[in-house]
């Protein structure tokens, strides 16, 4: 079921007119460090946010009636499963409405809960929210019909020095997923432990399916070895006592 849904999650994307982001082009690259306000009202530039830990960037805007709430819903979920934010990462719900001030931004915080400082609302100029969306290969479009904007629902995250990292697809993101991405944007910073490197090194990112799988042919490679150092360990060991048994 949640291979089906993978391949689901392409085809609508490709269905709702938007393309993936070019990840061979993007990713590796530093996005755009533009001047952003929040609900607060502090300007300030994005880069300032980033500190010593991956930041992700949650695309919205605060006055969606649907896809917005569901995505903010989604990272909602996955984050208070994962209950790291703050510690391992900091989100950003970042609006591309160039119309939201300091009050739309405060209510979107207020209606999911957010604590404004790991997670909190930005939004910034029309200019560089443009610059901004254009650095990470988001699209999206304005309906003058409906008023609402057309866009896809996509995580960005950003390693501690501003680089894309990796690309989260669909609205309902997994944690393993944010937590493996998490893990590999934080590797610029710091070497990940033994644990963690062994665990990260378990899984590989899947370009099709768009999100990260059990990399078997590692996992039994690293078993069948690590059962052959048993063995001869084992054998040595026996070897040994065999030995000073036989001299003592």
């Amino acid at each position: 079921m949640k291979y089906a849904f993978a391949w689901i999650l392409p085809v609508w994307l490709l269905l709702s007119g938007f393309n993936f982001p070019n990840e061979k082009k993007f990713l590796a690259q530093k996005a755009a460090n533009i001047k952003v306000f929040d609900a607060a009202g502090n300007s300030f530039e994005l880069f300032t946010l980033l500190g010593k830990k991956p930041l992700i960037i949650s695309p919205v805007y605060t006055n969606c009636h649907s896809l917005c709430g569901v995505i903010s819903n989604g990272v909602q979920t996955a984050i208070t499963e994962l209950g790291s934010l703050g510690k391992d990462f900091t989100i950003v719900s970042f609006s591309f409405d160039s119309s939201d001030r300091q009050m739309n931004l405060a209510a979107y915080e207020n209606r999911w809960k957010m604590d404004g400082v790991n997670w909190k609302t930005i939004s910034a100029s029309v200019e560089n929210i443009q610059q901004f969306m254009s650095s990470i290969d988001y699209q999206y479009d304005y309906d003058p019909v409906t008023k609402t904007f057309n866009h896809p629902s996509i995580l960005i995250v950003l390693t501690p020095g501003g680089k894309i990292s990796r690309y989260i697809y669909g609205i309902n993101p997994s944690k393993k997923d944010i937590k493996l991405a998490v893990m590999e944007a934080m590797a610029e910073k710091t070497r990940p432990g033994i644990i963690k490197g062994f665990y990260l090194r378990c899984f590989g990112y899947d370009p099709v399916l768009k999100t990260y799988k059990m990399d078997w042919r590692f996992i039994i490679s690293t078993s069948a070895g690590l059962l052959m150092i048993s063995l001869v360990s084992g054998l040595f060991i026996k070897s040994f006592i065999v030995s000073k048994n036989q001299n003592g």
